[in-house]
Order: structure tokens, then C-alpha cells, then sequence
């Protein structure tokens, strides 16, 4: 069930709100990437491991836990993640038209 509400959550960020937030400036709003990530970090520590990065499934959206580890050190932050989802989504004004 976790899986799935991941893999729904992370399907709809793709397709309506591609890295920007959930509400707008000011709201409150949780970016889509923040709110993955969440969702993924099951003990809350700010970090997903092998087991919480494959748990959520991520790695069926193209890039494997060990690419999204991208310092090394057997984690993947929110950073890091961030970093892959900008490189896999651009904003739309840096995107070929």
C-alpha cells in the first residue's frame, strides 16, 4: 500500500507539478520532491536508504538507489534527490520548446 501511494504521488508530481510547490508562495506548500521524499523516509531521519529508496519504488522511475547516492556515503538526502529530479525535470523555461 506504501508503494503504491509513492508511486501514485510520485506519477502525479511528474505530471502536474514537475519540481514546483504544491501551493503557491506563501501557502505553506510542500514541494512534490519534498513531499517524495517524505513519503520514502520511513524513520524520518532526513535520509533514504537502499531499503527505504527501493521500498518506495523509486528506483522504477529510471535512476537506481546507488546513482541517487550521488556523494557516496550509502544514503540518498533530500539534496541528493533533489539534484537528480532538477536533472531529470527541467523548469519549464530551461526546457527546449
Amino acid at each position: 500500500m506504501r508503494r503504491t501511494l509513492i508511486t501514485l504521488t510520485l506519477s502525479l508530481s511528474l505530471t502536474l507539478f514537475a519540481g514546483t510547490a504544491w501551493a503557491g508562495p506563501g501557502c505553506g506548500g510542500t514541494s512534490a520532491v519534498q513531499h517524495i521524499f517524505d513519503a520514502a523516509d520511513e524513520d524520518g531521519d532526513g535520509a533514504l536508504t537502499q531499503a527505504e529508496y527501493e521500498g518506495a519504488g523509486l528506483q522504477e522511475f529510471g535512476v537506481s538507489f546507488f546513482d541517487s547516492d550521488l556523494d557516496g556515503d550509502g544514503v540518498t538526502s533530500l539534496d541528493e534527490y533533489q539534484t537528480l529530479y532538477d536533472m531529470h525535470h527541467p523548469k519549464r523555461d530551461e526546457a527546449e520548446v
